[in-house]
């Protein structure tokens, strides 16, 4: 994988944790954020490891 792949793949990991955090608590629509770039990244990292 590409240093690229590799950077976008640690941000998909940390961000379920984070938007489960308690500093998220009472935050929703920030916590919907995170989760909705969560679900980008996804998409992202899936067609970047498709196309190489």
């Amino acid at each position: 994988m590409s240093i690229y792949v590799q950077t976008l793949q640690k941000l998909f990991d940390t961000l379920p944790a984070l938007a489960d955090s308690q500093n998220m608590s009472g935050h929703s629509l920030a916590k919907a954020e995170i989760m909705s770039a969560y679900e980008h990244l996804d998409r992202a990292v899936t067609l970047l490891v498709i196309e190489n």
